[in-house]
């Protein structure tokens, strides 16, 4: 490899290192507000008036921030995974990427929607026609619930299609196992809307789903450093 290539190659693969690392503290922020949110989403509903009055912003942009920032994070990371595979097993990584493009554009607008349009009219007090658009009831039979199933159904098909990038040694059957259980457990989020589980069972899922998601960014900052070394 020529020096210019090598350069240019542990670029890409300090960016996915940093991108990994970033996408896991978006990830432990989104699951440690959204857990502490829980109460107000599956808080009995009483009326738009009973919720604007009960509206906290705060609380409410803790958990919408990481989710917006993680559209974009996610996005960088598979790039990077994109790029680094790509000659060995381009097929399965233009689906991640693709996958990942469609989650980013549905998500980010789902969340831009919710801190621009809904916030905006909670504060103004001006909820005409505002109840479908809201993260509460009839979540997630809501448009942002729907939105919701649609982007994150396509993260699980990108987290399931890049787990066979990773196969040919033990490091990359770790993470080729973390990729597919990330994409196995998110999944649920576009099946609810449409067959909804106890809520016992989403919250066994949504925890397996975290740790596999963290799981993952961890091993596969591990990975971006090994590759690293090696064209070093």
């Amino acid at each position: 490899m020529e020096e210019t290539d090598r350069s240019k190659v542990n670029k890409i693969l300090d960016f996915g290192f940093w991108c990994a690392l970033v996408t896991f503290v978006v990830i432990l922020w989104y699951i440690v507000a959204f857990g502490l949110y829980q109460p107000v989403l599956h808080a009995p509903w009483n009326g738009m008036d009973s919720y604007m009055a009960s509206f906290n912003a705060a609380a409410f942009f803790s958990w919408i921030i990481p989710c917006f920032l993680l559209t974009l994070s996610y996005l960088a990371l598979m790039v990077c995974v994109y790029y680094v595979s790509r000659q060995e097993n381009e097929i399965w990584g233009l689906f991640a990427l693709i996958f990942a493009i469609a989650y980013a554009t549905i998500s980010s607008t789902n969340y831009y929607m919710q801190v621009t349009v809904v916030e905006h009219n909670l504060a103004q007090k001006s909820a005409e026609g505002l109840s479908l658009l809201l993260f509460a009831h009839p979540y997630p039979h809501s448009i942002p619930g729907a939105l919701e199933g649609i982007g994150y159904g396509f993260m699980s098909l990108s987290f399931l299609s890049a787990a066979f990038l990773f196969k040919k040694n033990k490091k990359e059957r770790w993470l080729h196992w973390s990729f597919i259980g990330s994409g196995l457990t998110g999944i649920f989020v576009f099946t609810d809307p449409v067959c909804s589980l106890p809520l016992s069972i989403i919250l066994v899922i949504a925890v397996a789903n975290g740790i596999f998601l963290l799981s993952t960014m961890i091993l596969l900052s591990i990975w971006f450093k090994s590759k690293r070394a090696d064209v070093s």
